[in-house]
């Protein structure tokens, strides 16, 4: 089922996550660790291991803290893949990627086919091998854009510049 990850609806969980983070004024990934995992359990997760696997933590919180996620309070941010590859980890790359490629490509609205796009664009613009599977990250990307609550670079373009 699109949208869900480990039996927890992936928008609601992220959104959870999100709000605990601006009401605590926290932006570190170890807060974020600990409200995600909050939030799964408040949301009928049941398994701490599955509640705390990373690929979708590091995908949500690179998401979230280049200002990708919409209403999180967060401006977006234009980063090259190289750079968030090195601050935030390669499933907040591939997520982004994900994102860019679901904004731009026909093509990459095929699930199986995305993740062969993202491995293919992650390798030209890191110089690294990716991960043989995607274990998370490419799962959170298109749930928030199916339930259309990502920034995309066309609306950050729309808006007006600060002086």
């Amino acid at each position: 089922m699109q949208g869900v990850l480990f039996g927890i609806p992936l928008t609601r969980w992220i959104r959870g996550t999100i709000e605990k983070m601006n009401r605590f004024g926290k932006r570190d990934i170890q807060s974020w660790r600990d409200y995600w995992l909050e939030t799964y359990r408040e949301l009928g997760g049941q398994s701490d291991e599955s509640g705390s696997k990373g690929s979708p933590i590091h995908a949500a919180y690179g998401l979230w803290r280049l200002g990708r996620i919409k209403n999180a309070n967060i401006p977006y941010q234009h980063k090259r893949i190289d750079f968030i590859n090195q601050n935030y980890g390669k499933n907040a790359a591939y997520a982004v990627l994900a994102l860019d490629l679901l904004e731009n490509r026909q093509d990459a609205r095929d699930k199986a086919n995305l993740w062969h796009l993202v491995q293919d664009f992650y390798r030209r613009t890191t110089h690294e091998e990716p991960a043989i599977s995607q274990q998370g990250a490419v799962t959170v990307a298109v749930a928030l854009f199916v339930d259309r609550q990502i920034v995309t670079g066309q609306e950050q373009a729309r808006l007006p510049r600060k002086k």
